[in-house]
C-alpha cells in the first residue's frame, strides 16, 4: 500500500491550525477574541477591556493576526481598528463556551448532556466541567 505524500499546503494547513489552538489558549487573547465577537474595537477600547498596557496588547493581537483569527485596519484619528476574520472557507472554526455567561451556560449545559448520554462511561465529572473549548474542522481542514 503506497502511502499518500502530504504536499507543503496540508503541512502549512497543519501547522496554522495547531498555531491557533495555541494562541487561543492565553487568557488575554481569549478575552481579545470574546470581545471582538461583539464587533469591531480599536486598540484603546481593547487596552480597557483586557487591563493589559500596549505592549502587552500589541503582542497578543500579533499572534492573533499571526494565525489569522483577527485582521486589523486603521480607524479615525490613527487609531488601529481590530476585528474576526471571516474567512469565505475557514481552516477550523472555534468555540469556548463558559458557565459564567448565561448565555453560554445553557448552551454548555446542552451539550455537556448530550455528549455524557452518547459516549460510551460517560463524561467523568460532568457537572464540574465550567468551560469548553471546542474545535470544528471542515472537510477541507488538515486533519492533524
Amino acid at each position: 500500500m503506497k502511502r499518500r505524500e502530504r504536499g507543503k499546503a496540508s503541512s502549512s494547513r497543519r501547522t496554522l491550525v495547531s498555531s491557533a489552538m495555541s494562541a487561543t489558549a492565553h487568557p488575554t487573547r481569549e478575552l481579545i477574541l470574546r470581545e471582538l465577537k461583539e464587533g469591531p474595537l480599536s486598540t484603546l477600547e481593547l487596552e480597557d477591556v483586557t487591563g493589559e498596557n500596549r505592549y502587552n496588547l500589541y503582542h497578543h493581537l500579533s499572534v492573533l493576526e499571526d494565525v489569522q483569527l483577527v485582521t486589523s485596519s486603521i480607524g479615525d484619528g490613527r487609531t488601529k481598528v481590530f476585528e474576526l476574520c471571516n474567512p469565505k472557507r475557514p481552516e477550523v472554526a472555534f468555540m469556548v463556551l463558559d458557565s459564567g455567561d448565561n448565555d453560554e451556560a445553557k448552551v454548555l449545559k446542552k451539550i455537556l448532556k448530550l455528549v455524557h448520554e452518547e459516549t460510551p462511561g460517560g463524561l467523568p465529572h460532568v457537572k464540574d466541567i465550567r468551560r469548553a473549548k471546542m474545535v470544528f474542522y471542515y472537510p477541507w481542514s488538515s486533519e492533524e
